[in-house]
């Protein structure tokens, strides 16, 4: 019977057979179809985007960026709660782990290109920043992409990323107009930027400023120029 490890230089390898995968990021695709792989590197875009939205957060403080992302996280767990209600197997045994009835990545994708969206409509084109209409198209093109690609690599069957995206869509909508509707109108926004947390982290909003990137742009020259004339 082989040892439960083998020592190899001075270290313990463990046998083949005890190893396994992390399922988070294993994507399997066949290795016949030309497409699959470039599908395989699209369905991971969910991890990319949560790392995008950490990132976001810590570099700009932005508390509607803070929101956004309570929001999908919110939309994961209902996702979650959703999966274990319905109980619909997955197209096949040996891809995916869980129930499939709503697909979690179309879920996921139509919730942050529904924001998106509104978001940029409601406060992109008074912010300085890329074409609203530049951002959704590309959003939009992305999100179908990788919502698509869960079908393609038998992940899940179009009735479950259908339901996920339509799950997704809801969301967003309500949520936004919740947040910014409700909360707002009764001084959530405030409170947060108010309170000793957000002080402490420097929690500004960007969406109540006109052209902020040209402001910002505008100060960045003004420090220059100061600094440039203490240095001479």
């Amino acid at each position: 019977m082989q040892d439960e490890f083998i020592a190899t230089n001075n270290s313990k390898i463990p046998p083949h057979h005890t190893l396994t995968s992390l399922s988070l990021t294993q994507v399997q695709f066949s290795a016949n179809d030309n497409y699959s792989k470039v599908f395989a590197h699209l369905t991971l875009s969910p991890l990319a985007i949560t790392c995008g939205y950490i990132a976001v957060v810590l570099t700009t403080r932005d508390l509607t960026v803070v929101i956004m992302l309570a929001g999908q996280l919110l939309n994961e767990c209902i996702n979650h709660v959703l999966k274990r209600q319905v109980k619909q197997a997955r197209p096949t045994e040996y891809l995916g782990d869980g129930y499939g009835m709503p697909s979690s990545h179309s879920q996921f994708m139509s919730y942050f290109a529904t924001y998106m969206v509104i978001l940029m409509y409601r406060t992109g084109a008074s912010s300085g920043a890329v074409s609203p209409h530049v951002v959704t198209t590309i959003v939009l093109i992305w999100s179908i992409l990788v919502i698509y690609s869960r079908v393609h690599l038998y992940y899940h069957t179009w009735q479950q990323v259908v339901a996920g995206t339509i799950c997704g869509c809801t969301f967003a909508i309500g949520y936004y107009y919740f947040v910014n509707s409700f909360l707002r109108s009764r001084g959530m926004q405030d409170w947060m930027l108010d309170n000793s947390f957000g002080r402490w982290g420097y929690l500004v909003e960007r969406q109540q400023m006109n052209h902020v990137y040209q402001w910002e742009w505008e100060q960045f020259q003004q420090w220059r120029k100061i600094h440039q004339f203490d240095a001479a």
